[in-house]
């Protein structure tokens, strides 16, 4: 009779330790996290940087030969269009930045043409953008997009370059995309 109740006294007293851990509190049973505070900050403004040219535009490629794209890799056909815009007083630079969209290749950040009912579209052929000093934007990625300084309230053009660009032995047709750009203040 003893070991009996010798073993109730420990097994209440196993149990009372038991669901006193349960309602421990956590800092005790664990070790506690710190304690992180993320403080966010920005400013809106009201300056803008209206588009003086037409918000929207077609810029016509010229007409080449096969023979100019038979390589992967090869740009060619250059054309130069200009964006304008005009700042209000205290912006101090600007860039136009292009998004990437439907007809944004993820791997070459170029753009691949869209079927056209009707025409013979032109295969192994994508339309690259470059900044004025010709280095390649990629389309989404702010990084290759330069920053254009503004110095004055006057309309600023903004050049940019737009050229075929062989992804493979190109075959005759059309080309034809699109790409959807804004201008932001960085």
């Amino acid at each position: 009779m003893k070991n009996i109740e010798e073993y109730f006294r420990i097994a209440g007293l196993m149990l009372g330790l038991a669901v006193s851990t349960l309602f421990m509190p956590a800092s005790v049973s664990a070790q506690s996290s710190p304690t992180v505070q993320l403080n966010f900050t920005g400013t809106y403004i009201a300056t803008t940087c209206p588009l003086v040219s037409s918000p929207d535009m077609t810029v016509t490629l010229p007409t080449i030969p096969t023979q100019s794209l038979s390589t992967a890799g090869e740009p060619a056909g250059t054309k130069v269009f200009t964006i304008t815009i005009q700042c209000a007083s205290g912006v101090t630079g600007v860039r136009v930045y292009f998004e990437s969209g439907s007809t944004t290749d993820p791997t070459t950040g170029y753009l691949n043409p869209q079927a056209v009912s009707g025409v013979n579209s032109a295969t192994n052929v994508q339309v690259r953008l470059a900044n004025a000093d010709g280095s390649p934007i990629r389309i989404g990625d702010r990084s290759t997009m330069k920053i254009i300084p503004i110095t004055s309230t006057a309309p600023t053009p903004v050049d940019f370059i737009a050229s075929y660009y062989s992804t493979g032995r190109a075959t005759a047709g059309m080309v034809n995309t699109f790409v959807t750009y804004v201008v932001e203040m960085p």
